[in-house]
């Protein structure tokens, strides 16, 4: 058997699926004997996706050797929609037919089989930065946040000091301040060597933060002007799930 995984929840897989979907329209899923891996911009490239999954993450997880699955991510998500988030979730590889069947197992049994497509794997090499700002901060607030700042603009920026985390939008509807210090409850972690701030897409910063109902906490990093970077881990020994964003430069 090429390849074929069980999640006994379907709720982190939903999450992710939902999260990239939005972001990139195909992409390759890497299965090797370690987990599942993709990595793919969106057809703008001012987004990247890193996923590396853990096949600790299944509970029952069978690959040979190394499989490519290309898969049209809108319609994957589209199926993975019809699982409740605590419903049994199988994937399975169908060489004869080159299509992804997928089980959902709940009060009932539920088949799907998708497709498989050719997807080109470009060689993309992740940015190394070293970021002056990081922190680690409880999902909902960012979640609930971009929803505050979507009421006035479709941008948000985020600035830290070495006390403080604001999210600010403005537009001709009024101002948005959202706003976190380090000694907050919400605020788990918060490490900064100069004060930073960037411009960045509500939209994008939205999509990424579906991932985040797979966990509850979000790693940002961030700089002046420079991408910000997003880390979700999806709990112990399952994996993670890493988002770049370019930010939007404003010019005078």
């Amino acid at each position: 058997m090429a390849f074929r995984a069980v999640m006994s929840e379907a709720r982190t897989m939903k999450s992710l699926a939902e999260a990239i979907s939005n972001l990139i329209d195909e992409g390759a899923l890497r299965a090797t004997k370690e987990g599942i891996k993709m990595r793919a911009v969106d057809p703008a490239h001012v987004a990247m996706v890193i996923l590396d999954l853990s096949s600790k993450a299944f509970e029952e997880y069978e690959v040979d050797g190394e499989t490519v699955l290309g898969i049209d991510l809108e319609k994957f998500n589209t199926i993975l929609r019809r699982a409740g988030p605590n419903e049994r979730l199988e994937m399975k590889l169908d060489e004869g037919t080159n299509r992804l069947k997928i089980t959902v197992r709940g009060i009932s049994t539920r088949s799907f089989n998708l497709p498989l497509i050719e997807v080109s794997e470009e060689e993309l090499r992740v940015p190394q930065i070293d970021y002056p700002a990081q922190l680690k901060i409880d999902a909902g607030v960012i979640r609930e946040g971009l929803k505050d700042a979507e009421t006035v603009s479709d941008h948000v920026a985020l600035e830290v000091d070495k006390n403080t985390f604001y999210m600010r939008a403005s537009g001709d509807a009024g101002d948005v301040e959202v706003k976190l210090g380090k000694d907050d409850e919400a605020m788990v972690e918060l490490n900064v060597k100069e004060t930073v701030k960037s411009l960045f897409s509500i939209e994008y910063l939205d999509d990424m933060m579906k991932a985040s109902l797979a966990t509850d906490v979000v790693l940002i990093s961030l700089g002046n002007n420079l991408p910000v970077l997003l880390e979700l881990k999806l709990g112990a020994e399952v994996g993670k799930i890493v988002f770049l964003l370019a930010p939007r430069i404003e010019t005078a």
